[in-house]
């Protein structure tokens, strides 16, 4: 989902590349590497911040930043081919990590880094066996819900039906299997640009190739303060689907029956888990209405 507030001054960075990387931290065995992809139309430089309390947690950090042209220009056509790069970028850099033994990989996406993460689990990049979608749900409503960007669009000539039909490989892609894959993601329910009850229509498939999924609720009143407050939470999140059991999915042997309260009591403050299973993730929606 592309961040509200996107601000034009970190394309002048870019020049003619649709992203730029930056690696911090010493990569070793001992230690699992996050792949991390900046919001939409933000620097590197301003979520700092959340890459330093990752690496104060232990980890190694790949971080990316994308062209906010992959919007403004109001052309379909630039998302997928900004996907496809950066996931072989990634690839080439855990192919590299990999050779100086480095075996645990993971990520931490927000906005439209969410969503380029999500096209690259399961068959894309299988070595990302987990990882946190920090707010998520539909791209090109994502995309029409901020109004100078559907205006770019419309004066284009795209309706959002149109935009939808667009990206529909990218919003629905096949993940293959994802059986042992744990991922969380984290939004709120009054974040008018990718709302938190809009998650449960993406959790089926993934459910289905495998995965076990979570949903965090965050404190915010907004999708800029949804995405802060999720990359200020960093090292929470990843600690849910880093340490086997705490994102779980039908499979597991944590059963939830539809009697059971899904919120986990012992997240933090202003936080509310919520462990959604196969055949129950719908309830969330119906909780957030």
């Amino acid at each position: 989902m592309p961040a509200s507030g996107a601000s034009d001054s970190c394309e002048v960075c870019m020049e003619d590349r649709l992203f730029q990387s930056e690696e911090f931290g010493t990569p070793s065995p001992a230690t699992a590497t996050v792949i991390f992809v900046c919001p939409y139309g933000t620097a590197i430089q301003k979520v700092r911040f959340a890459v330093r309390r990752l690496l104060r947690a232990g980890y190694h950090v790949v971080a990316y930043q994308t062209t906010t042209a992959v919007f403004t220009e109001a052309d379909p056509g630039i998302l997928p081919k900004l996907i496809f790069e950066v996931r072989e970028d990634i690839r080439s850099r855990i192919s590299e990590l990999k050779a100086e033994g480095v075996t645990e990989f993971g990520f931490f996406g927000s906005s439209l880094g969410s969503f380029i993460l999500y096209n690259c689990i399961g068959r894309g990049i299988p070595e990302l066996r987990w990882g946190v979608f920090n707010t998520g749900g539909d791209i090109a409503r994502g995309v029409w819900n901020m109004p100078a960007l559907r205006q770019r669009h419309v004066e284009r000539g795209w309706s959002l039906p149109r935009l939808e039909e667009a990206w529909a490989k990218l919003q629905w892609p096949d993940f293959g299997r994802l059986d042992g894959c744990r991922f969380v993601f984290a939004g709120s329910r009054r974040d008018r640009v990718a709302p938190l009850c809009d998650i449960s229509h993406y959790l089926g498939p993934m459910f289905r190739a495998g995965a076990g999924v979570s949903v965090y609720e965050v404190p915010a009143m907004s999708h800029r303060t949804a995405v802060i407050a999720g990359l200020w939470k960093g090292p929470q999140l990843v600690r849910t689907v880093r340490a086997v059991g705490l994102a779980t999915s039908s499979r597991s042997s944590d059963k939830h029956t539809d009697n059971t309260d899904n919120t986990d009591k012992s997240a933090s403050p202003g936080t509310r888990r919520h462990c959604c299973h196969d055949g129950q993730h719908a309830r969330l929606s119906a909780r957030c209405g």
